[in-house]
C-alpha cells in the first residue's frame, strides 16, 4: 500500500513553535564498528550516550496516547539500546514491511548494477523491457529512464493518492486487478514529460522488480537472497507476489524488525557489510538524497524519503519505517498498525525522544535559521518551511508575506510568520481582526478568536490573542501575536498551533520561546 499524502487540513495559516528535544546528535566515531550479521549485541542507553529517561517517556506516552506500534528498536554506534514490542509481535515475529519494501527493491538495482547486470540509471525503460509489447508509446515514453522510475518522476497518468483504493478509478488498484502487475504499469499513458515532477507512484516499484528479472534473469526473491539477505545473516523472508507472478516490490517484503534494522545499518555504512561492498557507497549516496520535494520537510531520491538534519528513511503506509541517522550513527525501526485518521506520530517521536536522548549533541544541532525579506527565526530541526504570498499578494516581498513552518507529526505544530507594511495610526487591534479574519477564511472549518490581552515582544508592545481551530476530525488550539517593528516599517503577526491537549501556560511558554528567536532589521 502507499503512504498517504497528507490533507490540505494540514496547511492553515497559523504558527507552529517549540520543539523540546528536536536535534541530530554526533556519533562518537571510531573504526570498531559493531557488525550484527551473526545477532545483535545490546547495550544501555547511558553506555551510548544516550539519556534513558528520554526513551521511557517516548514510550510512555505510546502507551498513553494508545498508538499502535508494533515494536520499537534504537540501534545506536551498532548496540540495540532499546527493544520494545506489543500486540503479540516479539522479535523473532515477521512485520508487513508495506511501501518501506521499496527502498529494498531501490537497493538490489544498486547491486544489480553493482554486479555489472545493468549499465546505469539512464537506460531507457523501454529497453530494460525488449519481451514486452507496451501500450501508449510515444516519444515521451520513449524517453522514460531507470532513473525517472527510481525517482518516481516517471509522468505516468497515474491516480494512486487522489481516489481511495476501493475507488474504480484508483490506478493502483487497477493494477491489483489486472492479469500482469508489470505490463499494466508499462502500457500506462504519460501525462506529462519524464523527469518535470514528483508525483507517488508505486507502479514505478513495481516496474523495478521488473527490471530485475529482465536483467538478472531469476526471480527477485532468489536474487535477494544471493546478494543481499544471504549476506546480512537474514536468513527468514516473506515476500508476496502480485498479479502476473511477479513479486510485490512496491509493498509485499515481510522482515523481522531487527532483520529491518540489519538493512538500515547496511545503508548508514554506505553499501558496505562487515569489510565487504555489498553496493557501492556512490549508489547509497545518490539514492538517499532529494532529487526532488515531496511534501512538507520531506524529499525523496531513490524510493527513500529524507528528512531535515541529513537523515532518511523507508516509509510504508500504517507507519512501518527505517530511520537512518547518519549524524548519530543510529537505525530506528518501527513497526505498527496506525490508521490513516491518526496524524502520523513517528517523526515526532524521532526527533523530540530518540534523537533528544543524544547526550553528545553538536552545537547547533537542534535549531535552522531562517533570513529572508528583513528577519531571522531560529525553529527547530525537524520542521518544514514554506514561504507564501500574503492574500491577495502575487508573491512574498520585504513589504508583505507570510511564512510557515510545520511540524507535521503527532502532536502537530504550526508556527506563521506574517508580515505587513506599518499603517499611519499603528492600529495593533485592527491588524489582529485583519489577520483573524484571513486566517478563517483561508483555513475554513471553525476559527473562534479569544479575547486579546497586552503583550509585549521585547521592547515592542504586542497584543496576544488566543484561538481553537476545528474542521472535521482536526483540532488545533493556539496563539497569535501581533507587534509593530518600527526599525523594518512593519507589523509581525506571530501565531503558534498544537494539539488542544496542551495546558494554557505551555502554550504561552511555547509562543515566547518563537518570540525570543525572532529578530526584524532595518529595511535598507
Amino acid at each position: 500500500m502507499a503512504q498517504q499524502p497528507i490533507t490540505a487540513a494540514w496547511r492553515l495559516i497559523i504558527v507552529l513553535v517549540i520543539l523540546l528535544a528536536g536535534a541530530a546528535c554526533t556519533p562518537q566515531g571510531g573504526d570498531n564498528t559493531v557488525w550484527p550479521t551473526d545477532g545483535w549485541l545490546t547495550s544501555t542507553p547511558e553506555e551510548q550516550a544516550m539519556d534513558p529517561a528520554l526513551l521511557e517517556q517516548m514510550m510512555a506516552f505510546v502507551d498513553e496516547q494508545a498508538l499502535a506500534y508494533d515494536a520499537v528498536l534504537v540501534v545506536r554506534h551498532g548496540y540495540i539500546v532499546l527493544e520494545e514490542y506489543r500486540n503479540g509481535y516479539d522479535r523473532d515475529r515477521q512485520h508487513h514491511l508495506q511501501s518501506a519494501t521499496k527502498s529494498v527493491s531501490s537497493m538490489l538495482i544498486g547491486i544489480a548494477l553493482h554486479e555489472g547486470l545493468l549499465e546505469g540509471v539512464d537506460q531507457k525503460v523501454v529497453d530494460l523491457f525488449p519481451n514486452h509489447t507496451i501500450a501508449n508509446l510515444d516519444a515521451r515514453k520513449e524517453r522514460l529512464t531507470l532513473a525517472h522510475l527510481l525517482t518516481m518522476s516517471d509522468g505516468m497518468d497515474w491516480h494512486e493518492t487522489d481516489y481511495a483504493y476501493t475507488d474504480a478509478r484508483n490506478t493502483l488498484g487497477q493494477m491489483w486487478t489486472s492479469r500482469d502487475a508489470v505490463q499494466h504499469v508499462l502500457d500506462q499513458p504519460l501525462a506529462r514529460e519524464p523527469g518535470q515532477a514528483w508525483a507517488y507512484n508505486s507502479g514505478t516499484s513495481i516496474l523495478l522488480g521488473g527490471v530485475l528479472e529482465e536483467a538478472t534473469g531469476r526471480d527477485v526473491l532468489d536474487f535477494a537472497r544471493q546478494y543481499l539477505f544471504g549476506p546480512l545473516g537474514i536468513d527468514h523472508v516473506r515476500w508476496d507476489r502480485a498479479p502476473g507472478n511477479h513479486y510485490h516490490t512496491d509493498g509485499g517484503l515481510y522482515l523481522t524488525p531487527r532483520d529491518m534494522a540489519r538493512f538500515g545499518y547496511l545503508a548508514l555504512h554506505g553499501g558496505t557489510w562487515n569489510g565487504k561492498e555489498i553496493v557501492s557507497p556512490e549508489w547509497v549516496a545518490r539514492s538517499t538524497e532529494a532529487h526532488y520535494q515531496a511534501s512538507a520537510g520531506r524529499g525523496y531520491g531513490y524510493q527513500w524519503w529524507t528528512l531535515d538534519g541529513g537523515i532518511f528513511a523507508a516509509h510504508g503506509h500504517y507507519e512501518q519505517l527505517i530511520y537512518v541517522v547518519p549524524a548519530a550513527d543510529m537505525v530506528v525501526v518501527l513497526t505498527g498498525n496506525i490508521p490513516d485518521d491518526v496524524i502520523p506520530p513517528s517523526d515526532g517521536l524521532l526527533y523530540r525522544y530518540i534523537l533528544a536522548a543524544c547526550t553528545d549533541l553538536a552545537p547547533g544541532a537542534a535549531s535552522r535559521t531562517y533570513a529572508n525579506y528583513g528577519f531571522t527565526f531560529e525553529y527547530p530541526v525537524g520542521f518544514g518551511v514554506a514561504e507564501m504570498p500574503f492574500p491577495g499578494q502575487e508573491a512574498p516581498s520585504r513589504e508583505a508575506g507570510l511564512v510557515q513552518f510545520q511540524f507535521l507529526s503527532y502532536p502537530v505544530e504550526l508556527v506563521e510568520a506574517v508580515w505587513v507594511p506599518e499603517n499611519p495610526d499603528l492600529d495593533l487591534e485592527a491588524h489582529l481582526a485583519g489577520f483573524i479574519e484571513t486566517a478563517s477564511q483561508q483555513a475554513g472549518g471553525e476559527y473562534r478568536a479569544g479575547e486579546s490581552r497586552a503583550f509585549a515582544k521585547g521592547d515592542h508592545p504586542a497584543l496576544y490573542q488566543p484561538f481553537d481551530f476545528a474542521q472535521g476530525g482536526v483540532h488545533l488550539r493556539g496563539v497569535t501575536v501581533v507587534w509593530h517593528c518600527p526599525e523594518s516599517r512593519r507589523v509581525f503577526i506571530l501565531s503558534y498551533a498544537t494539539s488542544p491537549d496542551v495546558p494554557d501556560s505551555e502554550l504561552e511558554e511555547r509562543l515566547q520561546g518563537h518570540l525570543d528567536a525572532f529578530r526584524c532589521h532595518e529595511v535598507p
